[in-house]
C-alpha cells in the first residue's frame, strides 16, 4: 500500500513539474529567466545562511569539547578532530559558493 502511495505521489509531482516551471507570476515581467533568477537567488541566500550557521555551531561543538577535556587525550583528540571536520566543512562551502559564482558570472545567470 505504501509503495503505491509513494509511487502514485512522485509520478503526480512529476507530471505537474513541467506545468510548475511555465507559471510565470506577471509580477516578474513574464520572463522565465527571470522566474529563474529569483528563486536561484533565494535558493542561494537560504543555502548560505545554512551554511554560515552550521559552521558557527560546528566550532561552538569543537569549543566546549576543548573546554570540557580537562587534558585527557582521548576527548582532546575528538575536539581536534571536531575543529579539523569543521575546517574543511568550511572549505568544501567556500569552494562550494566560489563554484557557484564563476558558474553565474561566466554563462550570465
Amino acid at each position: 500500500m505504501n509503495k503505491k502511495i509513494i509511487s502514485a505521489s512522485g509520478l503526480i509531482t512529476l507530471l505537474a513539474l513541467p506545468a510548475l516551471a511555465f507559471a510565470v507570476p506577471a509580477q516578474l515581467g513574464g520572463n522565465i529567466y527571470n522566474l529563474t533568477g529569483t528563486l536561484t537567488d533565494i535558493v542561494a541566500n537560504v543555502l548560505w545562511t545554512v551554511a554560515v550557521t552550521f559552521v558557527i555551531v560546528m566550532f561552538v561543538i569543537a569549543g566546549f569539547k576543548f573546554m570540557t577535556a580537562q587534558g585527557e587525550p582521548g576527548k582532546v583528540g575528538e575536539a581536534r578532530n571536531a575543529v579539523i571536520w569543521g575546517t574543511a566543512g568550511t572549505a568544501v562551502i567556500i569552494l562550494a559558493w566560489s563554484l557557484l559564482a564563476i558558474v553565474r558570472n561566466q554563462f550570465g545567470v
